[in-house]
Formats: C-alpha cells, sequence, structure tokens
C-alpha cells in the first residue's frame, strides 16, 4: 500500500480544488491512502472530499504558529506513516518541509521557487498546457505516477446527520423550491451589487421560486441589513446558520446557486448544484485560473454582462432546465 500527503493550507475554495488530486491518486492506486493537512476551519470541508482517508489539523495562527508550533505538529505525527511522496499546495515553503522532516520520500508542488528547489522532486514545474487551478493541482500526481492525470470533478460526500439537520430543521417551512444566492466574499470590489440583488429576489419571487441568501461572517450579516425592507421581506436569511456540512447539505437541495467568486461557489460544484458565478474582477488569467471548468453545470460571467440583471437571470434559468436534479 503506498501512504501519501496533501500539504493543503489554504483558503477554502483553493482547498477544494485539491480533492482532484487525490481522485487522481485514488484511480492509479485504488488501494492508497491519502493523509491531508489542513486549516483548523476547514477539518470538516476536507474531512468528506471523497478518497480522503485522515485529516491532520495544521493550526499555523493558533497553537502551531512560529518554530515551537512547527516542532509539536512534527513530534505529534513524525513516523506515524512513511509517506512515498508529498504533495504541497500553496504556502510551499512551509508544506516542503514538513513534509520532508515527515519522511516523505518525494514532494512535488506547484511552485517551485529557488528555496524549495533543493528539497522537491519536479526540478522544472512544467504543466504542459494547464492553466485552471484544479488541473494544475492534479498534474502533480501525474509527475509523480507518470500516468495521464484526468481532470475529475470535485466530490464532497454529504454526512447523514448534515443532510437531515438542513431537511428537518433549516428547510422545514420551506415549501418551494429555492434558489441561494451568495453575495460577500472576503475581498468587497467581488461582492454582488446590491442592487442586482434586489432586482435577481424580485425576479426569483415573480418565477415561483423562494430567494434565499447564504454568507458567512458579520459582513454578511451587514450586508443582508442594508438591503431595502421590501427586499428583506422576500429574502430569507440563512447566513451564518450551517456548518460546512450542513451548507453542502443545503446546496444539495438548492435548483440553483447565485454567487460571487468565493469558496461557496466551489462547494456547489463538489455537490453538483448549477451555478452561476459572477466575477466582477475580470483579468482573462484569472478567469481561465478560477472560473469553473466546463465539466461542471455552471456558468461564469464578466465583463458588462456581471452587471446585467436579465442576462444573469437568463443564464440561471437555462442552467435549472439543462442540469435539473432528479
Amino acid at each position: 500500500m503506498k501512504y501519501f500527503l496533501i500539504y493543503a493550507v489554504a483558503y477554502f475554495g483553493d482547498t477544494l480544488m485539491t480533492n482532484a488530486l487525490c481522485l487522481n491518486l485514488k484511480k492509479t492506486y485504488p488501494d492508497c491512502y491519502i493523509v491531508y493537512i489542513v486549516k483548523q476551519d476547514f477539518y470538516d470541508l476536507v474531512l468528506h472530499l471523497q478518497g480522503v482517508d485522515e485529516v491532520w489539523v495544521y493550526d499555523k495562527y493558533g497553537k502551531h504558529k512560529g518554530l515551537s508550533g512547527i516542532y509539536s505538529f512534527i513530534k505529534k505525527y513524525k513516523r506515524k506513516y512513511d509517506f512515498d511522496a508529498s504533495f504541497v499546495t500553496f504556502s510551499p515553503l512551509r508544506g516542503v518541509l514538513i513534509s520532508k522532516i515527515l519522511g516523505a520520500k518525494q514532494v512535488f508542488t506547484e511552485y517551485n521557487s529557488f528555496l524549495c528547489s533543493p528539497f522537491i522532486s519536479n526540478k522544472k514545474a512544467e504543466f504542459k498546457d494547464y492553466v485552471h487551478v484544479q488541473d494544475r493541482i492534479a498534474y502533480l500526481s501525474e509527475l509523480y505516477s507518470a500516468q495521464a492525470m484526468k481532470s475529475f470533478k470535485i466530490r464532497y460526500d454529504i454526512p447523514d446527520e448534515a443532510q437531515k439537520f438542513v431537511d428537518e430543521k433549516l428547510l422545514k417551512n420551506i415549501e418551494k423550491p429555492f434558489i441561494l444566492l451568495n453575495p460577500v466574499t472576503k475581498n468587497e470590489i467581488k461582492d454582488l451589487r446590491q442592487n442586482l440583488v434586489v432586482e435577481l429576489v424580485g425576479l426569483i419571487e415573480q418565477n415561483g421560486y423562494i430567494p434565499i441568501m447564504i454568507g458567512i461572517g458579520q459582513s454578511a450579516e451587514d450586508y443582508y441589513k442594508r438591503l431595502p425592507e421590501k427586499t428583506k421581506n422576500i429574502l430569507q436569511n440563512f447566513s451564518n446558520r450551517t456548518t460546512i456540512p450542513q451548507l453542502a447539505a443545503l446546496l444539495k437541495r438548492a435548483k440553483l446557486l447565485i454567487s460571487a467568486d468565493t469558496g461557496t461557489a466551489h462547494l456547489a460544484l463538489a455537490t453538483d448544484t448549477p451555478l452561476v458565478d459572477v466575477f466582477y474582477r475580470n483579468e482573462e488569467f484569472r478567469l481561465k485560473r478560477w472560473a469553473p471548468k466546463s465539466i461542471y453545470c455552471a456558468e461564469s460571467i464578466s465583463n458588462e454582462k456581471a452587471f446585467d440583471v436579465s442576462y444573469i437571470w437568463e443564464k440561471g434559468k437555462e442552467l435549472i432546465a439543462r442540469c435539473d436534479k432528479k
């Protein structure tokens, strides 16, 4: 049996992207054992990604901060497994060094920096024609195995208890199909414009759906409070009411998610939820790297169309018709 380590101490969406790497390793080595190292906040996210066998939390801003924190982490896990290879995504130098100290025989990373170079196995970071983050991370499996990687869909297995909570508690009084709106990101310039959300809420209701807002943190609550009273009377606010598994379960029940460019959009892809992903940062290279791949039931909207409510809604209706979940 082969043992693999994946170091993915990154943001929500970035962490989800590593699942394609995991699935490729499982395709090539069906009996392999995969351990993920992740941030504390995303333990529940990675624990239920398909193909993950074990999750270790690296709390780099808390108990594992600084050299003493790194030492305590390594002391806890060193020699637990004999890793055939480690795959480091994001924060490469720290991940590469931890992988080597934990005994990984080979280390692969997308980021071949001067400091990392002496410790990694892929001395040249050549990624063929791959640009999308998901593909570039998955390609690390090919560098190790010499077997062609496949562009798998990200897959999240929703725990039964999370689906039960959503069905019996959160959606108890929701009697019609609903559409989720996720307008808030960690970067305000990427947030959905409030006038756009106001118009979308009206269109969603007119077409027989219940509009529900989702989001995380105080910024989501503040965004909802700033909406007109008429809109708030229609738009239900589910912000900060779910864990990550429960959010996935809620997405699974939705007819559609209309979202700003943030991690929740990637979770929708992992649950096969139709997605309209609105990008206000329109750099071509950024869209090529982060916009949903064509393998998903999703539409990416940018440039002037990102301000066109009618266009966004028409694309949403097309997705519902094309990707209607049974």
